[in-house]
């Protein structure tokens, strides 16, 4: 059993759902936003069961995991005081941007003049953008459910072609832990996950994937590509529909970007180093 969970699978994959379903489960019963603490859980516990907890001295990965859950709590206390919702879109920006700059600045620091810049605003825009794009998905939760699970796949698989494996671990890690929460939210009438689910999944994926473009061997484009998928999500929108032909389409449409960006990616870095 023990050698088991050492696997990637047991680790990324298998574990995290079950952990996911199991809090999904427990917490909407208490009703709100609580389920959306799924995902997080699922996340802790690939992190644990990876390299554990320990964030001294900060490394790059490190500090994804402490922005993922650091995300999680402002995402609670954006639920907690939903109004003037129109602030909290810069407030999201400027923290994302942040986040992002820390994450990567050892390299960051290291570039001058028009490199500077280009990797400055390529990784502040993506990293806004997702944050804000999957936080505006937090009432329409068979949208967000299914974006997440595309986006955090989709994040995970292109990092682990990126020849970054413990980022590719944790970004299907979270896309895993989404897809729990997408079948309660399909399958039941009283499920909302919030923003306590959007933050730290938007933030997450972005980090991963900034991180695995500027450590690794990303291409910028698949970031491009992943980029799509919260808009999508949003446009094949349509309420009339059925909650389980909602829920088919929003995964269908943000799974083909997903895909879209592993085959770019592929094409370009090769088979994963497995």
């Amino acid at each position: 059993m023990t050698e088991w969970l050492t696997t990637p699978a047991a680790q990324a994959g298998v574990v995290p759902f079950i952990v996911a379903l199991l809090s999904a489960a427990l917490l909407r019963k208490a009703g709100w936003y609580w389920a959306g603490g799924a995902l997080v859980a699922g996340f802790a516990v690939a992190v644990y069961l990876s390299v554990g907890f320990q964030f001294q001295p900060w490394t790059s990965t490190r500090k994804i995991v402490a922005l993922i859950l650091g995300a999680a709590a402002v995402g609670l206390l954006y639920d907690l005081y939903p109004y003037q919702r129109r602030w909290l879109i810069p407030i999201t920006a400027a923290a994302a941007i942040a986040a992002v700059w820390w994450v990567v600045w050892p390299v960051l620091s290291r570039s001058a003049g028009l490199e500077f810049w280009l990797l400055a605003a390529g990784i502040s825009v993506y990293t806004a953008w997702c944050a804000v794009m999957m936080d505006a998905l937090r009432a329409k939760p068979v949208a967000l459910s299914g974006a997440a699970v595309a986006l955090g796949f989709g994040a995970g698989i292109t990092a682990l072609l990126g020849a970054s494996a413990l980022l590719g671990q944790w970004g299907i890690a979270l896309g895993v832990s989404a897809g729990a929460l997408w079948l309660f939210v399909t399958f039941t009438r009283n499920t909302a996950i919030g923003s306590l689910a959007a933050l730290p999944l938007g933030a997450g994926a972005a980090l991963i994937g900034c991180a695995a473009a500027v450590y690794a061997k990303l291409p910028w484009t698949s970031l491009a590509i992943l980029a799509l998928i919260p808009l999508a999500a949003r446009l094949f929108w349509f309420p009339r529909l059925p909650r389980l032909a909602q829920a088919a389409l929003s995964m269908l449409v943000t799974a083909a970007l997903a895909a879209a960006a592993v085959w770019f990616t592929l094409q370009r870095t090769g088979a994963p180093p497995l």
